[in-house]
């Protein structure tokens, strides 16, 4: 296990171990001397267990209002996920100050990024307006993985790589291969080992759209927590917008390669009966979905990628399949570690996935390993603009996310597609 020091943890433990060694040399200190010493011990102790310089001073404070009598402090706003550094640091990033070069994103991902994006209303940003606060990445994710589970890595390949450039994914599939019983004296055969095949994935940008900030709300932020706001605010958008595309992507004309889109390819494909079998009404598959259309669906994946398998649909359908009961009267919706599954496989809620509708494609059951999203972390950062007219004439800061993300499903063996697809008929 792995543990982060922060800089400014470091620099509090420099001064108080200047402070002990001073007075550890002191030929006969006095009581005030000893309980200081004792304190600082203390306190490195606790420095180094992990606590932060400012949670470590927040309890000081308390300790010596409640030691004098006097009522304690008010609380700041709360801010979320963010730690007071990272809060700090936004905080001056969003009034002007320059941030630390380190935070500054790689030349050829803004121009990746920004090509194409300067106009009357986006004017180019002023010098430092670039910010990545430590962590950003991955706390997008983890938002965006609560609204749309396509983000969630148990859900898809997940691949993150230094650069933006094409990436090509070797894909080995070896289902149809099976070893053969041979006497002592028998020759072996020559078999292809793999059948071997490969995607490639590009890097497509993602921008969140300017979020305006008023100058007062930023120059009076002290209890405001600017810094997780806006990172909420730009992953809940991303979420939307990646997400959409992750799933229903054409793969073409600057588009990722949705889930959905690339499962259609393969052909594997089952049209819904519908579920007037299990609620005795008139539906049909054109408007709704049974539990012989899930089963039918789940023995058309091959065996081979069922164990792993998961099934993508909007919470709509998810909806309507939790209150149907099989021929038993038994839920089909189940819960397992406090999780939904179906035939027990897990189930990811994707708002982009198709509802229930005629000529519509309402589940999907794949292998998650097949499933390939990339994204590049480097990309992922915030830009401030300040000399836009639009904004300045109303007293406004904006700031936009920018991110990049690509996918597509790996099915190098086409007699065994590692999806299978649900379609309502016409």
């Amino acid at each position: 296990m792995n543990s982060q020091v922060s800089s400014r943890t470091l620099d509090e433990l420099q001064v108080c171990f200047s402070e002990a060694e001073k007075l550890s040399s002191v030929s006969s200190p006095n009581a005030q001397q000893r309980n200081r010493l004792t304190f600082l011990m203390s306190k490195i102790a606790m420095l180094k267990s992990g606590i932060s310089p400012s949670e470590l001073r927040n309890w000081e404070a308390d300790r010596l209002l409640a030691e004098a009598g006097l009522p304690r402090d008010a609380a700041p706003a709360r801010v979320g996920t963010l730690l007071p550094e990272i809060e700090s640091e936004w905080r001056e990033f969003v009034k002007g100050s320059e941030v630390r070069e380190s935070r500054v994103p790689p030349d050829r991902e803004i121009r990746a990024n920004e090509a194409g994006s300067q106009s009357l209303s986006y004017t180019a940003g002023s010098s430092g307006g670039y910010f990545v606060p430590p962590g950003m990445h991955d706390r997008m994710l983890a938002t965006m993985a609560m609204y749309d589970q396509v983000f969630d890595p148990a859900f898809h390949n997940h691949i993150e790589t230094p650069k933006g450039g094409v990436l090509t994914v070797p894909i080995a599939d070896d289902v149809h291969n099976q070893s053969v019983l041979v006497s002592e004296t028998t020759g072996s055969t020559e078999t292809d080992i793999y059948n071997l095949g490969n995607v490639e994935l590009e890097a497509y940008s993602f921008r969140s759209g300017l979020v305006a900030v008023s100058l007062e709300l930023l120059q009076d932020s002290s209890q405001f927590p600017i810094g997780a706001i806006l990172e909420k605010i730009f992953a809940v958008r991303h979420a939307r917008g990646v997400g959409k595309l992750l799933i229903t992507g054409s793969g073409s004309a600057g588009n990722p390669t949705g889930l959905l889109t690339a499962a259609l390819l393969t052909g594997n494909i089952v049209v819904a009966g519908g579920s007037a079998a299990n609620t005795g009404g008139s539906e049909t598959g054109a408007n709704s979905v049974g539990t012989v259309d899930i089963k039918n669906l789940y023995a058309k994946l091959d065996p081979a990628y069922r164990m792993n398998a998961a099934w993508y649909m909007n919470d709509a359908t998810f909806q309507y399949l939790d209150g149907l009961l099989d021929k038993y009267g038994r839920p089909i919706v189940r819960l397992a570690e406090g999780l939904p599954t179906i035939f027990n496989r897990r189930v990811a809620i994707c708002p982009s996935m198709p509802t229930m509708a005629a000529t519509t494609n309402s589940i999907v059951l794949a292998d998650p390993d097949y499933f390939c999203v990339r994204c590049v972390p480097s990309a992922t950062y915030v830009r401030r603009f300040t000399e836009s007219l639009n904004l300045i004439t109303y007293g406004l800061f904006g700031f936009e996310s920018f991110a990049r993300f690509d996918s597509n499903l790996a099915a190098p063996n086409a007699t065994y597609p590692p999806c299978a697809v649900l379609q309502q008929h016409s």
